[in-house]
């Protein structure tokens, strides 16, 4: 390798760490985490490059350096061997030639050991950047992690907020509608004794123990509380069913029809008067 092409080696080093640099300061501003995250990444990259290509010189200069002691070795071999012949003239200016050539190379030797040395040294250096880069990449996948985490719960909780909030419309309108009922049906003294009679007292909780099409049948009846007329919330676990209106109601049973259904209803599916007790 003569003399050109390991300055175009160095220059394309050079131009390889300002890259690097300038890519890294570029990337120093991230938007947002994951913004961070990719220009970290690509900031790893980029110093990962940089090693490896300061290894490709390194190995170069080194297997240069090999070959110029063995070139060293070689020619020393051969003065010695011209100094013992004692060659005539001729020789002894072709062996200070070859020494000559032998200073130069020990010149040349020394400045590639002194090159494998700093590109050592920043091998170094750049070894220790990029493991700083991979702690800054496992940092911001830690906390993509926890933020990941923390949008499950808060998702979490708006939905257990959203079927609250339903459950709250769905009791405000059911009350509405009886306060309707109740005035339309009979308003004044009597009336107020006929709705005391409709509305039962406390909480009813049932189960569907059979279904029919749009009829139903509970295990709940008029021991219980129920009342002929009566409006239930059907529910099954943390979801809204729909209601069932009662028709008959027994001491011990009652059946009726199913209205504003918003899932199919099933036997084992839970009836109550109020979803809020």
């Amino acid at each position: 390798m003569n003399i050109l092409t390991k300055i175009c080696v160095v220059v394309l080093l050079i131009l390889v760490l300002v890259a690097s640099v300038v890519f890294i300061n570029m990337a120093t501003v991230p938007q947002n985490w994951r913004a961070a995250y990719e220009q970290e990444k690509l900031r790893a990259n980029l110093n990962e490059q940089a090693v490896r290509t300061q290894t490709l010189v390194t190995n170069t200069q080194a297997a240069e350096i090999e070959l110029l002691k063995r070139s060293r070795d070689e020619k020393a071999i051969q003065l010695a061997e011209l100094k013992k012949g004692q060659v005539p003239d001729p020789k002894e200016l072709m062996v200070a030639e070859i020494t000559a050539k032998l200073n130069a190379s020990n010149t040349s030797l020394a400045r590639l050991q002194q090159d494998v040395k700093v590109m050592s040294e920043r091998n170094e250096v750049l070894s220790k950047q990029l493991e700083g880069e991979w702690d800054k990449i496992a940092t911001i996948q830690k906390s993509n992690s926890s933020l990941t985490a923390d949008l499950t719960q808060l998702r979490g909780e708006l939905e257990r907020s959203k079927r609250v909030v339903n459950a709250l419309e769905r009791k405000l309108q059911d009350r509405q509608e009886r306060i309707t009922e109740l005035e339309n049906r009979a308003p004044g003294a009597a009336g107020g004794a006929a709705a005391a009679a409709v509305v039962p007292q406390g909480k009813v909780t049932g189960t569907i123990t059979a279904v029919r099409g749009e009829l139903a049948s509970i295990n709940v009846g008029a021991a219980q509380g129920v009342t002929s007329g009566q409006k239930l919330y059907i529910y099954r676990n943390a979801s809204f069913v729909g209601y069932l209106r009662l028709d008959n109601v027994d001491e011990g049973g009652a059946a009726g029809t199913i209205i504003d259904k918003q899932l199919d209803p099933t036997v084992g599916d839970k009836v109550t008067n109020d979803l809020m007790k």
